[in-house]
């Protein structure tokens, strides 16, 4: 006696080998028709089959194209961090000219401007740098550490606020006495922005981030939150274009420097660590670019440099290798899509060509 086999048994057992989990609230649905519903929370079937489709880590070339162009201008933008400090230790600021925006007279040369002061390009650059790298990236599923692209960039606005703290911190000062002497002036002469002046200036001084220690300390505790954060958009980056174990060598120090600066932050707060303030604040940004510069430069009077020595050099050498690195890897890759997709474009248009010959 023979048997007879079902035969939709074989295709039903293949399409149930695959999980189908509720895009909402993880219950598997493979048992279910395309347009039913989850007997859990109610969501459409169809909806989690079309999300189960995106792949959850795509390759390079297949990624979001503007994911791509903006984590590669992040990592070079980073890269770039030592430029200024470089022009300054070798004196080449005094020959660069700016554009005259405020047409003042004369030529307006680079040393004349707020980026050469006051660690305003390093916190400038940074911030740029680390908001390219939390892009959104479309085309993939949802990660579980995708919540620290938010908090990231949000990180990345309070370090470049509180590294603006001091040149803020003056401006307001310069407001209140601009207040000060409309208000010494009768009331009836007294212009209607008085009020607006006094206003602006108390509640900064009030209420801004003032430059003292404990604001650098929370400089330096968000500038490393920021590049710690920043490692996971790195590291899909990375992943998806190379081995994960290279990936994740290569983005171990960034990891360890940004535990190491949080920890000293933490222990300077509580006052029980044996860092100096001026060694914890010479943190800055994570970055420390004059600490390279410093080293190589041949004219060292012209810098001062708090606390060097050999060892905080070979870290912030460490550092700046590993963005270079990681910003030439991109670069490489980049190229590679590149030249994938113009063969296969050309590929198409010549099979178009084929058809249409075929056709005639």
């Amino acid at each position: 006696m023979t048997s007879v086999m079902p035969p939709a048994s074989t295709p039903h057992t293949d399409k149930l080998s695959t999980d189908l989990p509720c895009h909402l609230c993880g219950y598997d649905l493979r048992a279910h028709p395309q347009d039913g519903k989850c007997p859990e929370c109610g969501a459409s079937v169809a909806e989690s089959r079309r999300l189960a489709a995106i792949p959850i880590r795509p390759a390079w070339r297949d990624s979001d194209p503007r994911w791509r162009r903006r984590m590669l201008a992040g990592a070079w933008i980073l890269a770039l961090l030592p430029l200024l400090q470089t022009l300054t230790a070798f004196e080449w600021t005094s020959d660069l000219h700016v554009p005259n925006v405020f047409g003042f007279p004369g030529t307006l040369r680079l040393d004349e401007t707020f980026l050469c002061s006051m660690s305003v390009y390093e916190s400038l650059i940074f911030c740029i740098g680390v908001v390219l790298l939390f892009s959104k990236e479309r085309g993939r599923q949802c990660a579980r550490l995708d919540w620290t692209r938010r908090w990231g960039v949000a990180c990345s606005y309070i370090v470049l606020l509180l590294s603006a703290a001091p040149i803020l911190f003056i401006s307001a000062l310069v407001v209140v006495g601009i207040a000060a002497l409309l208000q010494s002036m009768p009331l009836k002469y007294q212009p209607k922005v008085t009020h607006l002046f006094v206003q602006v200036g108390w509640v900064y001084l009030h209420y801004g981030p003032q430059p003292n220690n404990y604001a650098g300390i929370v400089l330096v505790a968000f500038s490393s939150i920021a590049i710690l954060f920043a490692c996971v958009p790195l590291f899909n980056a990375l992943r998806s274009s190379g081995p994960k174990w290279v990936a994740m060598i290569l983005l171990a120090p960034l990891v360890s420097f940004s535990l190491t600066n949080l920890a000293r932050a933490g222990l300077s707060c509580l006052s029980i660590s044996s860092l100096t303030s001026a060694e914890v604040l010479s943190l800055e940004v994570y970055f420390r670019p004059y600490l390279l510069v410093s080293y190589f430069a041949v004219v060292h009077r012209y810098l001062y440099v708090p606390g060097f020595e050999l060892g905080a050099f070979l870290v912030e050498a460490t550092k700046w290798c590993i963005v270079l690195a990681i910003a030439i890897w991109l670069s490489i890759v980049q190229l590679a899509a590149w030249r994938q997709g113009r063969k296969t474009s050309g590929a198409g248009k010549e099979n178009r060509r084929e058809e249409i010959r075929n056709s005639l």
